[in-house]
């Protein structure tokens, strides 16, 4: 049977394109245009302009390209870390929940595309490069462990550092035996501690996954030319499932060919934190319904489920947040955007937002309570959440079980597209930026993922 780790690196190099249905291809286009369309939003972000100097200042190959950069280029691994920065800074990208962790699997798009490019591959090997990522990382969502690891420390960055190789590693054209190896490699030295997310949230959110994901490179190029990782990584007694998942069995970890999980991701309509959309789409259709208005509230509660009330990000910093990292995990300040200014994009996290004295009014009459039949669907997969709002009129409730963007209510086409053209369009412009749109609802028939790329890069 091999090893665990051996077994998920069979499934990486065994999975073939005519595996993938339309409807699982169709899902996961959706999901690239979306994470594309958060990339070049977050392109000017402090974290991704910094990364982007480090970068130039360690680097001067031309193996990759750095999106909406008007053709620069870097070697592999760091033009893979300096997108999935841009990707992740404005937490806009996909999100999934599991009993084990909370995933966002695009976190790995930046370094499968960079190996891809790198490597020459066509369309449908990037998309399948991708997909693979995607069934390893919800794996790790999805173990059966009594209570989230991130009690227990481990941020679900760490799952990155295995799906990312994965993908790379078939990128690099790594045999199963091979990628055994570095998935090994890769996930020895990927735990994050959930630290990170505590109190006031530093640029660190930005990085975390992309640093993980994009050193899998480094580790798929080393297990082609023959370095070995240990093979017991994951059930071992020292390995993960001891060390990290308190013991779980880790034999769901190897996934099923045929079962596609990439079909349970959501995406979301707000630049907000994964359990946040519900909220803010409650608050945003009791202010437009009941025409409310800052003055006359007297009291708000946010009703969430369990997991929302305990987790360890949610602490007093989130109660009066100071700056994006931090607002944008917080449910008072993401709840009191919507019923102010009536919509949550990406201008609702800059300063002059943050210091809005009627947010803050908001803010500071906010409550967050845990619902048992929120709980009940949440460890079903959903994101549900509901807002009460008190005012002088009388009290107003919104319940919304399945937000925009959930696989119950998915985002379509038109949806993704209206996203890419807002965060795309004022970098690339309007002509190419619709190129990308209609490109990627056809990547697989691009013959070399190169010219694809170099559409990204704004050439």
């Amino acid at each position: 049977m091999g090893t665990i780790v051996e077994r998920i690196g069979e499934y990486a190099g065994a999975l073939q394109s005519t595996e993938i249905d339309d409807k699982v291809a169709d899902y996961s286009k959706r999901i690239l245009l979306d994470s594309l369309a958060c990339g070049y939003g977050g392109l000017e972000s402090a974290p991704a302009q910094i990364v982007r100097k480090g970068v130039s200042e360690l680097d001067s190959g031309a193996q990759a390209t750095l999106i909406g950069k008007k053709g620069a280029k870097a070697n592999a691994q760091f033009a893979a870390l300096a997108n999935g920065v841009a990707i992740r800074y404005q937490d806009y990208n996909d999100v999934y929940f599991g009993p084990a962790w909370t995933a966002h699997p695009s976190d790995t798009i930046a370094t499968v595309l960079a190996a891809a490019e790198w490597r020459g591959r066509s369309g449908a090997d990037f998309l399948l490069g991708m997909i693979i990522a995607y069934e390893v990382q919800m794996r790790f969502s999805d173990l059966p462990v009594p209570k989230n690891l991130w009690h227990r420390g481990w941020h679900h960055t760490v799952a990155c550092s295995y799906a990312a190789a994965a993908g790379a590693g078939r990128m690099l054209g790594l045999d199963a035996q091979q990628l055994g190896h570095a998935i090994a490699l890769s996930g020895a030295r990927s735990n994050t501690l959930a630290e990170i997310r505590h109190g006031d949230i530093p640029m660190d959110k930005a990085l975390s996954a992309p640093i993980v994901a994009s050193q899998a490179i480094l580790y798929s190029l080393l297990a082609k030319q023959g370095f070995t990782g240990c093979s017991t990584l994951l059930e071992g007694p020292y390995g993960f499932g001891k060390s990290v998942a308190n013991g779980v069995d880790v034999e769901p970890l190897v996934p099923q060919r045929g079962d596609f999980r990439i079909m349970k991701i959501g995406l979301k309509p707000y630049p907000v934190e994964g359990m946040t959309p519900a909220m803010v789409q409650a608050a945003i259709e009791l202010r437009a319904e009941h025409k409310i208005v800052p003055a006359e509230v007297e009291a708000i509660t946010i009703y969430a489920h369990e997991e929302a009330v305990t987790k360890p990000s949610w602490d007093e910093h989130k109660f009066a947040p100071t700056n994006k990292e931090t607002a944008d995990h917080s449910f008072y300040y993401c709840t009191a955007i919507g019923l102010v200014a009536g919509e949550c994009t990406s201008a609702q996290f800059e300063p002059a937002w943050l210091k809005n004295p009627d947010v803050a009014k908001l803010m500071a009459v906010s409550t967050l309570k845990a619902k048992p039949g929120l709980t009940a669907l949440f460890k079903q997969g959903a994101r549900p959440a509901a807002v009460e709002v008190k005012t002088k009129r009388g009290i107003f409730y919104r319940e919304v079980l399945y937000p925009k963007g959930d696989p119950n209510s998915p985002m379509t086409w038109d949806d993704v597209s209206k996203k890419f053209m807002t965060q795309a369009e004022p970098v690339l412009g309007a002509a190419l930026s619709r190129e990308i749109i209609e490109r990627t609802m056809q990547i697989e028939k691009e013959a070399d993922i190169r010219a694809f790329a170099q559409k990204l890069g704004g050439a």
